[in-house]
């Protein structure tokens, strides 16, 4: 029988194995795969195998010569130092006196690859990375049906309100158009749409109307910079063209197109917008296509070059400028035989090429070529005419790929070979292959080692494994046995894997055998021994820890339960028993709801078992009864429960009895609603009190007012100051009880969450205030639109902007109010030129009836109205202040 060798040369080892690392006893890297060194271009051999890369598993937290051996025959995975974003994925295994990695890289998307500039050839043919490079780019189509559309709208748009007939034959236009047409207010709301934007959207009119097609149109793909400009151009009043996903009520988002246009009367004021929204799709498909092609042709390993059907060169890729020699400027316009083709070139091939391009036939060939400084080079060339759609040529394309180390590494392929053999002979495993007459073709050192076979393995090539295996059987606890086996065995000449025997001196192999077929013909076999000792020993070990732990868990406080996917109790351990009431006998074989649960609980666990065939675990309380029919609250924790083949069997719950908590919570809502009562006393009692303090000081004002008048003449001046003083006192009086009564209604009064114009709000606050003619109050930049209650928004800067105008004790006051946006919140800022806030008043002025000025008019409550009304939004506010130069405040409220 034939003795078979495998022997590899790098090139061929290569091809297999790409991303190999050959590494030393030293783990110095001695070789690399090349598609390893493309990915790390600063990876070289001598670098030492621990500070290049470090081990993500098995978990190993400092990786050195010591720990090196935690990763032989092991699956690894491999991070590079010198570039992160690299992980490879294999085995590490002896070799002869040095270690081989063979593995691949662990990429996580498409990007990757092409961002690492790897190519088909890169990978090893069984690969599965190769189906990440299976993608195809899109080329874009334009489409000039939206702008000849605007161009009619806009010549037409100052005939619309003096011609109705010319209105109907644009809303005709819109109707039958393919693509969607809106029409909404000035605020972007729709009041308008065709049949073409409720087939795109999938809605119902009903749904669309009165809403603005930015809520119609946002999803989770949507891009936030496009919206935004959607938004702005709205609230300029400008055109707006714009793309990206727009959302479908029912399937998918699709690409959309979005081009939108203001309308404005004679009088130049926004009247209404008009929108297309077009579904690009296929052209965005057409455009990833064809941005694919582009960038694999471009960034392809190999050359690639474009000729037109003269066969002169129209554009080559930076390989193909590489790998020649020459510039694009040098290439473009020759024929690539001219510049290429040298005295070593074969005449044939040449001819070949010729004769194929000359009837526009496909073309494959190897030839050498020379590059510019006339170097030679062997490459791969294959090729093909292009045509049109009338079957004429019009162009030629070919591939070359460099072969120039795979002709020089043919000539190491026995060497190769060799070390393959050699491999396989230092495996952990103890091998030996047999030929169909059982004659030994290969043995390795792991196998007379295991056997206690003196002889070295090259010598026992030739011998006969039937008189082998003789000698052997005393090896094993069954010796005839063994024999017995090894007969049945190689008659049925099946696969066997991992078949346990047993030595007599207490170790444990698994036994393998793979029958070899050459052509159809049984052409020998294959014995695999591993010495599984410690495993065993492991196994046991483990069993024992496991009835260890099932203890523990039988004999916890909290109640467990095991079911199966009818829920059929399998176990329960004693503190569950304790919790029902019921005893093991009385739960095995029945089905836990049935004895424990209501019909409420029923539906509740077989909702939960259902979700649990689904593999979800989750926490839920319920109700139950015990077997004295007590009523109990029970917090259950349950998780699917699967067997060694990942399949799910039932579950497991956890059961807590939470029924004094669930007391203690009903105590808490109880105490809650009387509260609420209180409080709703209480505010009835402000309205009140406010009311009968209001009445004496309106008649107190009145009477003042009336001695004033009858006596104004016999009043000293003295005296008419005290009646004003009176009179001033009231007046604050009243603001004092008016305040309180606001103060206390910040929190009680109902609120209407909407979105509302902070610009519109603060600029209704400044007509509405006194503001003397020496002030000036002015807004920095727009306010944005936010989610509030315009009510409290007008007591917020109605109040804490009076308060600013109030204080200033400038000849020319300033106010400045303006807002910034930040990520999550908007920061509002409003400065005065004011007397200034001293240091250590500046916490204190938010307490209510805290006042540090003489002004007659402060009450000390607008402030504290203002940090209510801020916390209720989750809010803050604070300041910055200077005496004599002036105060800012701050306000911060929370996007919704």
């Amino acid at each position: 029988m034939q003795d078979f060798q495998f022997n590899f040369n790098v090139s061929s080892f290569n091809e297999i194995f790409p991303f190999y690392i050959l590494i030393d006893k030293n783990l110095q890297i001695v070789s690399l795969g090349k598609s390893l060194q493309k990915i790390i271009p600063s990876l070289t051999e001598n670098s030492l195998f621990t500070e290049v890369f470090s081990v993500e598993r098995p978990h190993i937290t400092s990786f050195s010569l010591e720990n090196f051996k935690d990763t032989i025959e092991t699956l690894v995975v491999l991070k590079s130092t010198l570039d992160t974003t690299i992980s490879l994925r294999g085995q590490i295994n002896r070799h002869n006196e040095h270690y081989l990695f063979i593995g691949t890289p662990w990429f996580k998307s498409m990007e990757n690859v092409i961002e690492k500039k790897l190519t088909l050839h890169d990978f090893a043919i069984f690969d599965p990375l190769l189906d990440l490079l299976h993608v195809l780019k899109n080329q874009e189509i334009n489409n000039h049906e939206l702008k000849e559309l605007l161009d009619t709208v806009n010549s037409q748009r100052k005939k619309l309100k003096k011609d109705k007939e010319e209105l109907n034959k644009i809303s005709l236009v819109a109707s039958a158009n393919k693509n969607g047409v809106v029409f909404t207010d000035p605020m972007g709301k729709i009041f308008w749409c065709n049949q073409s934007y409720l087939d795109l959207t999938g809605y119902a009119l009903e749904e669309i109307i009165g809403k603005t097609p930015i809520q119609i149109g946002k999803c989770d793909l949507s891009t936030p910079e496009e919206l935004q400009k959607m938004v702005t151009a709205f609230f300029k009043g400008e055109f707006f063209n714009v793309e990206g996903y727009h959302a479908h009520k029912y399937g998918n988002p699709f690409w959309a197109k979005i081009k939108g246009q203001p309308v404005y009367n004679e009088e130049k004021k926004l009247v209404q917008y008009f929108a297309i929204v077009e579904n690009h799709d296929d052209e965005k498909e057409k455009e990833e296509q064809l941005s694919v092609l582009s960038s694999i042709a471009e960034k392809n390993i190999n050359s690639v070059i474009i000729c037109n059907k003269d066969g002169l060169i129209e554009w080559v890729n930076d390989s193909f400028v590489e790998m020649s020699g020459f510039n694009k400027t040098e290439l473009i316009g020759k024929k690539p035989g001219h510049l290429l083709q040298g005295p070593e070139s074969d005449l044939e091939t040449i001819q070949y090429l010729a004769n194929q391009i000359q009837k526009g036939l496909p073309f494959s060939c190897e030839i050498i070529n020379y590059s510019k400084n006339k170097k030679k080079y062997w490459v791969r060339i294959q090729g093909q005419a292009l045509h049109n759609k009338n079957g004429e040529i019009i162009k030629f394309f070919a591939i070359e790929e460099d072969i120039t180390l795979e002709k020089e590494f043919n000539q190491q392929l026995i060497e190769s070979e060799n070390r393959l053999t050699s491999l396989i002979e230092n495996l952990q495993s103890g091998i030996l292959l047999e030929d169909e007459n059982r004659k030994i073709q290969i043995v390795n050192k792991k196998f007379c080692t295991m056997f206690g076979i003196q002889v070295e393995p090259e010598l026992m090539k030739g011998v006969d494994c039937t008189l082998a295996a003789e000698e052997s059987k005393h090896f094993f606890k069954n010796p005839d046995q063994f024999l017995e086996r090894i007969d049945v065995i190689l008659k049925d000449k099946k696969n066997i894997i991992s078949e346990e025997i047993e030595l007599i001196d207490g170790r444990i192999f698994e036994r393998s055998f793979l029958p070899i077929y050459k052509e159809g013909k049984y052409a020998g076999h294959l014995w695999s021994y591993d010495d599984v000792t410690l495993q065993k020993r492991y196994k046991e070990s483990l069993e024992a820890e496991r009835q260890k732990y099932s203890s523990i868990i039988a004999n916890m406080n909290m109640g467990l339960l095991e079911v199966d996917n009818n829920d059929v109790v399998l176990f329960a351990n004693q503190s569950f028993c304790e919790m029902s009431g019921y005893s093991l006998l009385d739960l095995l074989g029945n089905k836990a709801s049935d004895l424990v649960m209501s019909e409420e609980g029923k539906n509740i666990i077989e909702n939960k078992n259902t979700i649990r065939t689904k593999g979800v675990s989750d926490s839920y309380e319920i109700t139950s009864k015990t077997k004295t029919g007590e009523i109990k609250h029970w917090l259950i924790s349950g998780a699917p429960n699967y067997n060694l083949n990942g399949e799910i069997t039932g579950s497991i719950g956890i059961h807590l009895d939470i029924t004094q908590q669930k007391n203690l919570e009903l105590q808490k809502e109880q105490l809650l609603k009387k509260l609420e009562k209180q409080n709703e006393q209480l505010n009835q009692y402000a309205q009140v009190v406010s009311h009968d303090l209001k009445s004496p000081l309106r008649s107190i004002h009145s009477l003042i007012t009336w001695i004033k008048e009858d006596n104004a003449k016999e009043f000293t001046e003295q005296t008419s100051q005290y009646l004003s003083m009176i009179e001033s006192k009231v007046e604050k009086m009243d603001h004092l009880i008016q305040g309180i009564l606001t103060y206390s209604k910040v929190d009680t009064e109902e609120v209407t969450e909407e979105k509302i114009s902070i610009q519109e709000v603060v600029e209704n606050c400044i007509n509405i205030i006194h503001i003397p003619e020496n002030i000036k109050v002015h807004i920095q930049n727009t306010l944005p639109v936010i989610q509030a209650d315009k009510f409290r928004m007008q007591q917020l800067f109605q109040n804490i902007i009076s308060n600013a105008v109030n204080y200033i004790d400038k000849p020319e006051g300033v106010v400045t109010i303006d807002c910034k946006e930040k990520t999550n919140s908007y920061v509002f800022s409003i400065a005065d030129n004011g007397p200034g806030i001293a240091k250590e008043n500046q916490e204190k002025i938010f307490k209510i009836f805290q006042s540090f000025t003489n002004n007659q008019q402060s009450t000390g409550i607008g402030l504290s109205i203002v940090k209510r009304i801020v916390d209720n939004y989750r809010g803050k506010i604070w300041l910055e202040s200077e005496l004599k130069i002036g105060t800012t405040f701050f306000i911060k409220l929370p996007k919704n």
